[in-house]
């Protein structure tokens, strides 16, 4: 009886664990179309700061 209430424990701590460390990634990548080619921008979802791509230079500051 204390065996099966122990695994679902330690099941539920590990999706508590999951949904709050793992898969609240710190960024969001969108795409946009800018003078007929995409460009990537990449948006913190904690700050709202946003970056976006530049191939000569890597991520740039807007």
């Amino acid at each position: 009886m204390k065996k099966p209430i122990l695994y679902f424990i330690g099941i539920l701590l590990l999706m508590v664990a999951f949904s709050l460390l793992i898969y609240p990634t710190p960024y969001r990548y969108l795409q946009y179309m800018n003078g007929g080619s995409f460009t990537q921008i990449k948006v913190n979802n904690f700050t709202g700061h946003t970056q976006r791509y530049v191939q000569e230079t890597g991520w740039v500051d807007d």
